[in-house]
């Protein structure tokens, strides 16, 4: 009698035990804090600004080449896909405060405008630029990645994004990034 006691308990224990470690309680995985989207954008856009300075002044001056466009637009490349990789590694969030969305949007939409309006002031010079189309492409792509690294970490931000970039939208399409303006819903 006490036997069955015994047994009928351990039965429960060990089913217990099993069903523990078959479906163990979720882990709670720390919540991605914001500032370190931020610090990847943060950082993008300081590392782009000397960079889009540089492509603005040549493309205002009429004096850009390929030779002396190339080396800039491999730095913005190289600065564009190493935040994409940042973005990447960091992990998805599940509650973002809707202000903090703001914050980051509005930083990547600064990010995007100015690559555009950089990149704008290349549009005159294209007869002396004959690779343009595939300079942009690439720029595009990288670009791109950003904003998709972007979203699966903040779902839904690149709406947020678009919001701000209406009046920037004409000049991305003039500039043939279509990656971005697909990305964006634009």
């Amino acid at each position: 009698m006490y036997f069955t006691r015994i047994a009928s308990a351990f039965a429960v224990a060990a089913t217990f035990c099993s069903l523990a470690v078959a479906n163990p309680l979720p882990s709670i995985e720390k919540r991605q804090d914001l500032s370190s989207i931020s610090g990847v954008l943060t950082t993008l856009q300081t590392t782009i600004g000397p960079i889009l300075a540089e492509i603005t002044s040549q493309g205002n001056g009429g004096n850009v080449t390929s030779d002396s466009l190339n080396p800039l637009v491999g730095e913005l490349d190289t600065a564009l896909t190493n935040a994409a990789s940042s973005l990447t590694s960091l992990s998805t969030s599940s509650r973002v405060k809707r202000q903090s969305e703001s914050d980051i949007a509005t930083l990547t939409a600064g990010i995007v405008t100015d690559i555009a309006n950089a990149l704008n002031t290349l549009l005159g010079d294209a007869s002396a630029i004959p690779e343009l189309g595939s300079i942009f492409s690439g720029i595009d792509t990288s670009l791109n990645q950003v904003l998709v690294g972007l979203e699966t970490l903040l779902a839904g931000v690149l709406n947020l994004v678009a919001n701000l970039l209406t009046d920037v939208s004409g000049l991305l399409s003039q500039l043939a990034l279509g990656l971005t303006l697909a990305s964006l819903g634009l």
